[in-house]
């Protein structure tokens, strides 16, 4: 569609629109003067005070007309068969694209009678681009939402979302029911600039050297005298120079990386209904709760960093390399404050990792994470609350020198917030002061190494990042005992500043002698490297210490070998991992773990640690169910591995191993319990290096677990699942494979595109359609299949209710008949009727076929039946239940009740359990019969957390209360 010049046209036939007038182009404008003559109007009287043109006096012009917007005019589509695509832009070419700004029409000699060319007026101030006016036609901005969620969501190409736009426009259009002012635009892209949600308006392209990755922004891009590269000694070259169509010289850039800015993204942030409210106000807590090794930690602000970081600092380095921290020099004298004294203090969680993008070919992307730790944890982690600053360029990971150059931009902008940014705060009148500071860089192991500036995870003198262990320490008691000494951070920092500046030559000097590289992190104040790195539990622990386990050790050291046909160990193990009931939304594990037994994901280890005590016992138990005092047979052909396979003692390291993980692992966790669970871990590494089992470097850093939950509290809130969720997301993401940083480009689009599309439907008008409103909770539900999304986010956030910490499900459940309801019928009313009486005694509440006096207990009209619930456990004295069915009740005015119809699982005696397994109550292992006692009535708060089960003549269970759950009814 082409762009031209608009007019007036005030032909009979345009008159009658409300404005009195439409713009066409001058051919359509010369044919409708000759179809439709003009009606006669009074001439305009110039009014000299204002250069304007008024009606005279007595004519029937419109006033509120002239005072009203202008209408826009991008895009019209009357009279479309006289159309002329010949018309030349301003410089004399063709317009192309049917999305480019009408260009304003100049005076010209000649002029069309009975027309005026277009004249200005009531001129206002323009609007930032996160101003949405998304205009009155709710059926047009519908379907510009259906079309960008089909392409954002529903993996829709460009050209197919758009020609799914033009099939509704056009139904409306064959009804007459298309607006004509504003036109509605026609094309995805035009879309999302009419909505609101281009994110291209968010995204700076960075042109990066290939070499170096120095980083210049599109202007100094332009303003570039040569393509070379501006870091001294640096062979890269940034651009191409090419001449396009028009014969203009344009430069090429060679690589780009796409970045965000962390002020603008919390600028939005604090625009959205409640967000603001949501972030924690930390102003009346008590620093250094923790000291008291029976203080209960539930999430980060429970760390002693939390209290320690500081606004108002900068940080500057003397002549001999010292570096301190000073307070900034302002109007009323060096003031330096808590990040906790501020109403909008916001603590930070950074991470950075590299995923694999391209199937065909190697290519390993890096995005940049910003978490707010500030917001409840169940918001926290949520994708729509996470910033994505940047994501670096493939197709190899880079070196410390790139990363330095890639995360200059946001350290420039946390350099701004350490000393407070004002931000509009939605429903507050005044701009509020926003202050942010890098609490933890949370990474896997070489990540962190690499931006925090320390030696790799496999130097031979400087392996650990935490203290000073050497690789010789890994394999002796050395590494176990507490013997080692910590790092210290401003002498690091010091030689980090000397790395800076110094030479090649020099530089890996100090890294061999001291640890340590530059880090362009180093110019926050109050950084420091060591203490402000917290180790991946997640990447540490089961990724590395618990694969090690069974792949060097089980599997590797021929534990549980083929040999004995049905009764082999290989076979026990096989039977028993398939025959365990997981809770519905935990990760599987593979039927065939005997052949297949490389396991690819974190969960999975995690899963398989929890069941490991009992999986073990149950496929080397003897006939007396109890674990032998030897080593196993070992298969024809094979060598026999270096360390003892004394199956009593390995058992007896591993259940260390298994009560050290749980008690570490725990969603809430003192620090007496991570001391104990410490030592667990440092038994199980110690037991191990007695059967001269090789260690690694997770087993010495994981000795550093407990002081990472001192200062940061429990793992649950910085271990790196929802780090490594959010890397998936970006994976299923649709791109075009170009190299050069536009993969990035696609996928950080994306990113953007859902966070703009949530503050859409969050900012939508007061005046919204009702049916405009069920059109997009469809939508949002349906896209909520997709679990995990920004779309399941957002129907948990508008459709369920929470009551003590229980989320109920999306939908509102139907009310129930408790006579009829359940097997057999009517086996719930007089249980439920029982506990409500005990619950509410001031009700007096009696049967409702009953003829006491009493509020009659309607079977009918009180209960509506669960599908599930969700809910977040803690840990306290366990019994395992089966669940029968879920209720939530309501009687007169009182508050609904949320309860559960559970069956107990009958208990066997404790020294029983005590003879099968040791360590039970701590390893969250039961036996029972394989009965189940009388339904009984609790409250759903009661409910901790799931459980696998292991059936057979005795039920194994083992709880789950590390993770979120959701119990679902069997």
């Amino acid at each position: 569609m082409s762009t031209r010049l608009r007019f007036k046209c005030n032909c009979a036939h345009c008159s009658q629109h409300p404005d009195g007038f439409t713009y066409q182009t001058q051919q359509v404008v010369a044919k409708h003067t000759k179809k439709w003559p003009p009606v006669a109007q009074p001439l305009a009287i110039r009014d000299p005070t204002t250069n304007l043109s008024r009606p005279s006096e007595g004519t029937g012009i419109n006033q509120e007309r002239l005072q009203g917007r202008l209408p826009t005019v991008e895009e019209n589509e009357y009279d479309f068969n006289f159309i002329d695509d010949n018309i030349p832009g301003p410089a004399g070419e063709p317009y192309d694209h049917p999305d480019d700004p009408v260009p304003i029409p100049h005076p010209r000699s000649h002029q069309i009678p009975g027309n005026q060319l277009l004249q200005d007026f009531n001129f206002c101030a323009v609007a930032w681009p996160d101003v949405r006016v998304p205009g009155k036609r709710p059926g047009v901005r519908l379907a510009y939402l259906n079309t960008v969620i089909a392409n954002v969501f529903g993996k829709q190409s460009i050209q197919a979302a758009t020609d799914a736009l033009n099939n509704q426009l056009n139904c409306m259009l064959l009804e007459g029911v298309l607006p004509e002012h504003p036109w509605p635009v026609r094309h995805l892209l035009s879309t999302k600039c009419r909505l609101g949600i281009d994110p291209d308006q968010w995204i700076t392209q960075y042109a990066i050297c290939p070499e170096c990755w120095k980083h210049l922004t599109p202007n100094q891009l332009k303003e570039l005298p040569s393509p070379e590269c501006t870091v001294p000694d640096c062979p890269g070259v940034l651009y191409d120079e090419r001449t396009d169509a028009k014969g203009k010289c344009i430069r090429i850039t060679r690589k780009i990386m796409p970045h965000v800015s962390l002020i603008g993204s919390l600028r939005r942030m604090f625009m959205r209904p409640g967000f603001a409210k949501s972030i924690r106000d930390s102003r009346q807590d008590q620093p250094q709760r923790n000291n008291d090794d029976d203080y209960v930690m539930t999430d980060i602000h429970d760390g002693t960093l939390w209290h320690e970081l500081e606004t108002n600092t900068v940080r500057e380095i003397g002549e001999l390399g010292t570096v301190r921290d000073r307070p900034q020099d302002l109007d009323n004298g060096p003031t330096a404050t808590k990040l906790t004294e501020h109403r909008y203090g916001l603590h930070l969680t950074l991470n950075i990792d590299w995923m694999g993008i391209l199937e065909n070919r190697p290519h390993s992307s890096g995005p940049i994470y910003y978490a707010i730790n500030d917001l409840p944890r169940d918001q926290l982690f949520l994708q729509v609350n996470v910033i994505c600053a940047a994501i670096m360029p493939g197709p190899k990971e880079p070196n410390i020198q790139q990363i330095n150059h890639c995360l200059e931009p946001s350290t420039r902008e946390l350099m701004d917030l350490k000393n407070g940014v004002k931000m509009d705060v939605h429903g507050e009148e005044e701009a509020a002061d926003v202050f942010a500071d890098n609490e933890v860089l949370a990474c896997d192991m070489p990540a962190s190494h690499k931006c925090n500036g320390t030696a790799g995870h496999s130097h031979d003198f400087h392996p650990c990042a935490f203290c000073d262990a050497d690789v010789v320490k890994i394999n002796t008691p050395d590494g176990y005992n507490n013997t080692w000494s910590v790092k210290d951070d401003f002498h690091m920092l010091r030689q980090s500043f000397y790395s800076r500046d110094a030479g090649p030559a020099r530089q890996e000097a100090i890294l061999r002698d001291h640890g340590v590289r530059w880090s362009i992190l180093n110019l926050l104040s109050g950084w420091l490297p060591s203490k402000k790195s917290v180790l991946d539990f997640m990447h540490c622990i089961f990724l590395g210490i618990i694969s090690h386990l069974f792949m060097r050790i089980l599997f590797g050291g021929y534990m549980l070998s083929g040999m004995g046909g049905n009764e082999s160990p290989k076979r026990r193990f096989e039977d028993i991992v398939n025959a365990v009931k997981w809770p519905s939304h935990v990760t599987r594990l593979p039927k065939n773990l005997g052949e297949n037994q490389s396991l690819k994901k974190a969960d999975e280890w995690c899963r398989i640690l929890t069941i490991t005590p009992v999986i073990l016992w149950w496929s080397w138990r003897d006939a007396n169910d109890k674990i032998p005092n030897s080593e196993p047979p070992l298969p024809p052909n094979t060598i026999a591995p270096d360390f003892s396979r004394n199956r009593r003692l390995l058992y007896q390291a591993i259940l260390h191993l298994c009560m050290g993980v749980r008690i570490l692992a725990s969603r809430s966790i003192s620090m007496a319990q991570a001391h104990t669970g410490q030592s667990f871990l440092a038994h199980y590494c110690l037991e191990c290096l007695q059967l001269r089992i090789p260690l690694t470097i997770n087993h010495q850093a994981s000795m550093h677990t407990a002081d990472m939950i001192k200062k940061c509290g429990p793992v649950y809130g910085w271990w790196l699942f929802a780090f490594e969720r959010f890397n998936g997301m970006l994976e299923r993401v649709q791109h075009n494979s170009h190299d050069g940083g536009r993969i990035e480009l696609t996928l950080l689009r994306n990113w953007v595109q859902t966070h703009l599309i949530y503050e859409y439907l969050l900012a939508l008008p007061a005046d919204t359609h009702s049916f405009e409103r069920d059109q997009i909770n469809r939508i949002i539900k349906v896209q909520a299949q997709d679990r995990g999304s920004m779309m399941t986010q957002i129907a948990v956030y508008q459709s369920e209710a929470a009551e003590d910490n229980i989320r109920l499900p999306l939908r509102t459940a139907k009310l129930i008949n408790l006579r009829t309801y359940g097997s057999p019928q009517g086996v719930f009313y007089p249980i439920l009727l029982q506990y409500f009486c005990s619950l509410w005694p001031d009700l007096n509440l009696v049967g409702d076929l009953s003829c006491d006096n009493g509020t009659p207990f309607y079977a009918n009209k009180v209960a509506r039946a669960l599908t599930y619930i969700r809910k977040d456990g803690i840990r306290r004295t366990r019994v395992p239940v089966q669940i029968m069915a879920l209720f939530v009740v309501s009687v007169l005015d009182v508050v609904p009740h949320v309860c559960v119809v559970v069956r107990r699982l009958v208990f066997l005696l404790a020294d029983t359990n005590t003879h099968l397994f040791s360590g039970t109550s701590t390893l969250g292992i039961h036996v029972s019969y394989a009965e189940l006692g009388p339904q009984e009535v609790i409250p759903v708060s009661w409910i901790e957390c799931p459980l696998a089960l292991i059936p057979g003549d005795l039920w194994i269970t083992i709880s789950f209360d590390h993770v979120s759950v959701q119990i679902t009814l069997m």
